[in-house]
């Protein structure tokens, strides 16, 4: 059974994770820029993990 999503691959995430670094970059606070980079790389781990399933999902595809 497909991967079933609202967001059909990996880009929204990566889009979400460039969103996030460039707020981080507009921080002055340390604190603040720190935690929007953690949710950065959260969104990456997302990309990833997606990733991963796409893979699996295409190596144990059944032949047509």
């Amino acid at each position: 059974m497909p991967l079933s999503s609202d967001f059909k691959d990996a880009e929204y995430f990566r889009k979400r994770a460039e969103e996030a670094r460039t707020l981080a970059e507009e921080m002055l606070d340390a604190h603040t820029k720190s935690v929007m980079l953690d949710i950065a790389k959260g969104y990456e781990e997302i990309v990833k993990s997606y990733e991963k399933i796409a893979n699996w999902q295409e190596r144990t595809r059944e032949p047509k």
